[in-house]
């Protein structure tokens, strides 16, 4: 296998339900656009899952993981997440939904040669109390370097502008990992594609054929 990717989508308590199923949509859209299937094929096979996370107190929100090699399973995959029901809301704790995401990439029948972490979240950590069953954020980050997964991320900056700034500086890990920032939700549908169309092809590809965002 060449790629396990695991998308961490917010569902914290500041993204509503109309929200949530427009980030859920415009996942589902994207792995049935035909540029996002060629940039699958052109690594090989990938695994993908999804975790959505919220309040580190309770259990994150998973999609298990769809070997995909081409358009009928990219096409199984997107009917998956389409399907998913929401429970998971709260606090944002983007440690616990990157910490719950490398959980999955441990799975023993993984075996790929590339680990990526694709983030999304609409703001910064919740700063709390020490809380027993929370992962913080330099936790998990530490873990993903250790694991050696790069973490990518896509904000939306609509209500915090310096927000993709906070994400470059205290979320994302790796040496060629990014971050894309949107200003409203009608902009979702497409830079997730274009953000999983940069970052499953390998570094050098994605480099020669992608512009800096």
């Amino acid at each position: 296998m060449d790629v396990a990717l695991v998308l961490a989508v917010d569902a914290s308590g500041s993204i509503d339900d109309t929200e949530y199923a427009f980030q859920r949509e415009a996942i589902a859209s994207a792995f049935r656009d035909e540029h996002v299937v060629a940039a699958i094929k052109s690594v090989g096979v990938m695994a993908a899952g999804v975790m959505f996370w919220g309040d580190g107190e309770f259990p994150a929100q998973r999609i298990d993981w769809t070997i995909i090699e081409g358009s009928d399973d990219a096409e199984g995959f997107a009917q998956k997440v389409e399907s998913n029901k929401r429970t998971v809301f709260g606090n944002t704790d983007i440690g616990s939904g990157i910490w719950a995401a490398l959980d999955m990439l441990t799975d023993p029948r993984l075996c790929a040669s590339r680990l990526i972490v694709n983030v999304s979240g609409d703001g910064k950590e919740t700063i709390a109390p020490k809380r027993r069953h929370v992962a913080t954020l330099d936790m998990a980050r530490r873990r993903a370097e250790e694991m050696d997964v790069t973490v990518n991320a896509l904000v939306l900056a609509d209500e915090e502008r310096d927000l993709a700034s906070y994400y470059k500086q205290k979320v994302i890990v790796g040496n060629n990992a990014f971050v894309m920032s949107i200003d409203t939700y009608s902009d979702y549908a497409s830079a997730i594609r274009k953000k999983l169309i940069r970052e499953i092809p390998s570094q050098s590809l994605a480099q020669a054929d992608t512009p800096e965002w």
